[in-house]
């Protein structure tokens, strides 16, 4: 089929004028020359400075589930919580408080709803847009928000305002990171996407620094309830920034050519995130490369079954168990073993348990920077192969140490930084690489479905762990580092077997990786 557009072939001129200037005949061309390689654009290179503001813009949704990492385990931790809402009394202290198991759940569930959500209300964005599909999210993330604060000391009330907001967050986990994968210059998609996470981090470390304030601000009455109202509360303020922010950006610009084949809206959108005109070389090949993948997947039918992700082509099945197994073990490294329950780890440590968890979401934090430049610099196989090495090894000596020299003089120092390390190497690698590498693995024909799946595996796992790590850790302890360890050790052998490297592929490079592997 002829192009729609009838524009002379740039790679020949591109080549032809290139030659000109080339002394001798025994010069060869690269194969991949077009006007748009680096050596011919240098002069002509788009200013990306916008298309990062807006996939900033787009990121800060990730904001909402950092905020709930980081505040809700210091929240359940306070006295003013437990004596609104606990209910049975310490037979030691004669406080209300809540028994391990409930403790667990009411942080756990909050992942029941993210999976959820990620499977269901995330559908939202294939229907009526990505944007759109965000923005309902922030209008379920209200109400269960709502359902938190506003009751009469009811602790299922509030329970079930987890799962509401879990909801919401479960949605906009899968939809963001989507978002900027289709939206963000290829060149720099992989950084981009890890902004997601760096709004996560930051998130967490705006939390635990909330918590700590609120704590000490209001204790001048016992049992204040503002001490965790306040941070409740500020979801509402962070949520309308991210309302602010989209109305920045522009829709997806390959969900405006596949699913509205509106194609004045998508080259604005394509031109805009991109930092290039709308008239440019490169707007032109999106919109008929785009065309092809959309006459591809109504050959294939619209509706994908649920065997299509088993014996569909170029091997989705096996797409999609790569996907399942990154997110699994993205939870089974045990990061949310020290976020959810910091206080109380740190607090047996017999370190401070709230003023410790800050310095940790700090380095997080930080960390996540250097995650930026290392998602592009060494690839996304290698980040993940490093992290769960790198992970394996901190936490076999946090175990250690936790275990058998607890009452060592230097233990709570070696331990605090053992788990700072093990935290930069989450924050750099396993953290954010996951959902970069997600994000890119699958087609656009079942991204959305796909990418449910997988961050559905993730949320449950991190449920089991949030639900079990109380009653786990007042058991064995710190032994139960040794599990995690284990976890690591897996994911360094499923990393090195069968994790694609996706950096700098389109979606039909890595189409082509696993149709030459159908081929052999």
């Amino acid at each position: 089929m002829s192009s729609i557009y009838n524009k002379k072939n740039p790679e020949e001129d591109a080549k032809e004028g290139l030659s000109k200037e080339l002394s001798g005949d025994t010069v060869d061309l690269p194969k991949d020359l077009s006007p748009h390689s680096d050596m011919l654009t240098l002069e002509k290179s788009p200013c990306l400075l916008k298309p990062i503001f807006l996939c900033v813009c787009i990121s800060f949704g990730g904001f909402m589930f950092g905020w709930d990492v980081g505040t809700i385990g210091g929240i359940t931790n306070m006295q003013s919580f437990q004596a609104y809402f606990g209910t049975i009394t310490d037979p030691v202290t004669g406080l209300k408080r809540f028994p391990d198991l409930i403790i667990g759940l009411l942080i756990s569930i909050f992942n029941i709803g993210c999976a959820i959500g990620g499977l269901t209300l995330a559908k939202l964005g294939d229907f009526k847009g990505r944007k759109l599909g965000i923005i309902a999210a922030i209008a379920v993330y209200w109400v269960g928000l709502q359902l938190q604060v506003i009751n009469h000391q009811k602790w299922l009330q509030f329970f079930f305002g987890r799962v509401v907001t879990g909801l919401a967050v479960g949605s906009t986990a899968v939809l963001i990171p989507m978002f900027i994968s289709e939206s963000a210059p290829t060149k720099i998609r992989g950084s981009m996407v890890v902004l997601y996470q760096l709004m996560v981090t930051l998130g967490i470390l705006a939390g635990n620094i909330i918590n700590y304030i609120c704590l000490k601000s209001f204790s001048s009455q016992p049992n204040d309830n503002r001490q965790w109202q306040v941070p409740l509360l500020l979801g509402f303020a962070w949520s309308v920034i991210i309302l602010v922010g989209l109305s920045f950006t522009p829709e997806s610009a390959q969900y405006l050519m596949l699913k509205r084949n509106d194609v004045q809206k998508a080259k604005r959108s394509f031109s805009l995130m991109n930092g290039i005109d709308e008239e440019d070389e490169k707007t032109y090949e999106f919109i008929e490369e785009s065309m092809r993948e959309k006459q591809d997947m109504l050959k294939m039918g619209k509706q994908q079954g649920i065997f299509e992700f088993i014996t569909g082509k170029p091997k989705l099945g096996l797409r999609l168990l790569i996907g399942v197994l990154v997110m699994t073990f993205q939870q089974l490294s045990g990061i949310n073993y020290f976020f959810y329950y910091g206080t109380t780890i740190f607090e047996r440590a017999h370190l401070d348990p709230y003023l410790t968890p800050i310095v940790l979401s700090g380095v997080n934090f930080g960390a996540t920077f250097v995650g930026i430049y290392l998602v592009e610099a060494l690839g996304r196989k290698s980040c993940l192969l490093l992290g769960s090495v790198g992970m394996f090894c901190c936490m076999m000596i946090y175990a250690s140490v936790g275990s058998f020299a607890l009452e060592s003089v230097s233990s709570a120092g070696i331990m605090t930084a053992t788990t700072c390390v093990y935290i930069f190497f989450f924050a750099t690698t396993l953290g954010p690489v996951t959902f970069v590498l997600v994000s890119e693995l699958f087609p656009m024909k079942t991204r959305a479905t796909s990418m449910a799946i997988c961050s559905s595996f993730n949320w449950l796992f991190n449920f089991a762990i949030s639900l079990l790590t109380p009653t786990i850790t007042s058991k064995i302890g710190f032994l139960y580092g040794y599990f995690f360890a284990g976890c690591l050790f897996l994911s360094a052998l499923c990393v090195w077997i069968l994790v694609p490297e996706t950096r700098n592929k389109t979606e039909a490079d890595i189409n082509r990786i696993y149709e030459c592997t159908n081929s052999e």
